[in-house]
């Protein structure tokens, strides 16, 4: 037999296992939901995170760009290692301008000067930024495959275009394209290209490596995780503590409404409903099994005599007192019942009709020497005892309490105090 993971009051309570599983289920799609919910606002506001650093990047760009231009672009000091512009040379510009002493400057214009000070940013940093374009002057400034997606993007719409990569064996980064439309700064080396104010000529491409944000977004992930279980855990433990606890009231108030339903109020025994609901049962094992099965109706003789001569309260007190007596004969397994105002029923399993008549002059003794005494009043009583067997050929419960009642009435016309047998 499978052993329940229900405590014993559950059991009676099917209702309260499937509320208390309903209730859970509930639970648990609400914390799910709830949890889905910051995971993924979690997995928003990372992104948003890194779209911001890279808007300020971009922002230093364009400030840089048009810082450069309105000083009509920076002269360095040429050193060995500096090289020209030829792209200036190109466009009829002239980068380099000869100074007294003999040094020499060089024009950085706000393209170059932007890629030197993304080499910077990237040695100390790790961010790293460029100008790029569907028609750079530039060859180094032609767009990779994202960047190329992102410019046809933006030939058809003006906005941003951003993503997390992940590149085969090398740190996740942050790639952000904003576009950059055409104005006064670009036409003069642009304006070959057929570029006019206000079209798009480029885009400025941002790369951010993102792989401790995204340590830290997967460490409150985890955190999310196990806060969501352990929040969940506890709701279920809470709800199962408290319906426990209500579930064992229930179960007690239930299993003292059975026992009020099935008691005698005055005696404490069981009542007539009861004792003939167990009489049709035992019959029908008794018949199924062919096992013996004896009944014994008692009643106290004389006992309007004692109501009218002690009162009731008296009467009900001898009705206790001859209870206890008979309850105290009996085997475990009888079963003992008031069946009337002082008819008793006795259902013996297993006795025959002699081991019945033995223990129906047991019982007799016992009650004949009761003495119930209250204040000035006494009294004695005794009881007549009808008994008789199950037999297959009278096997129902109304023919074996015909019997018994024969038996009885055989006992009271015979002189009362007696046992008789049928």
């Amino acid at each position: 037999m499978e052993k329940s993971t229900w405590p014993e009051p559950f059991r009676s309570f099917a209702y309260i296992k499937m509320f208390i599983a309903s209730l859970c289920t509930i639970l648990s799609i609400f914390v799910a939901i709830i949890f889905v919910f910051l995971y993924w606002r979690n997995d928003d506001l990372l992104l948003q995170r890194m779209r911001e650093q890279a808007i300020t990047y971009y922002d230093l760009i364009i400030h840089t760009k048009t810082w450069n231009y309105d000083y009509g672009g920076v002269y360095i000091l040429k050193r060995s290692d500096t090289e020209s512009n030829i792209y200036l040379r190109n466009l009829g510009i002239n980068p380099d301008v000869a100074a007294e002493g003999g040094r020499t400057f060089t024009m950085r214009n706000h393209a170059i000067m932007i890629n030197e000070i993304s080499r910077m940013s990237e040695l100390k940093e790790g961010a790293k930024f460029r100008i790029t374009s569907l028609k750079p002057i530039d060859p180094e400034n032609a767009p990779d495959p994202f960047e190329k997606q992102a410019l046809e993007k933006f030939e058809h719409r003006e906005g941003e275009f951003y993503r997390v990569e992940y590149p085969s064996g090398k740190p996740p980064v942050f790639r952000y394209l904003a576009p950059m439309k055409a104005d006064q700064t670009c036409l003069d080396c642009h304006r070959t290209q057929g570029y006019k104010v206000g079209s798009i000529v480029g885009a400025v491409s941002i790369t951010i490596p993102v792989d401790n944000i995204l340590h830290e977004a997967r460490t409150s992930k985890t955190l999310l995780i196990v806060a969501s279980l352990m929040i969940l855990s506890l709701l279920i433990g809470i709800i199962y503590i408290l319906t426990g606890r209500l579930v064992e009231k229930l179960d007690s108030v239930q299993r003292r409404y059975a026992s009020l339903i099935s008691t005698d109020e005055l005696t404490r025994l069981r009542n007539r409903r009861y004792v003939l609901r167990r009489l049709e049962e035992e019959c029908e094992r008794a018949d199924r099994l062919g096992a013996p099965l004896s009944i014994l109706l008692i009643d106290l003789d004389h006992f309007k005599l004692v109501n009218d001569t002690f009162g009731h309260p008296f009467g009900d007190q001898v009705l206790r007192r001859v209870a206890a007596r008979m309850k105290a004969c009996l085997r475990r397994y009888d079963i003992l019942g008031r069946i009337g105002g002082e008819e008793f029923l006795i259902i013996s399993p297993g006795a025959t009709l002699e081991e019945a008549t033995a223990l129906a002059e047991r019982i007799r003794n016992q009650i004949d020497s009761v003495k119930v005494v209250e204040g000035n009043k006494e009294c004695s009583v005794t009881v007549s005892i009808g008994v008789t067997s199950f037999s297959t050929m009278e096997g129902t419960p109304d023919l074996l309490m015909r019997k018994a009642d024969a038996a009885l009435y055989r006992a009271k016309d015979q002189g009362r105090d007696r046992v008789v047998a049928e």
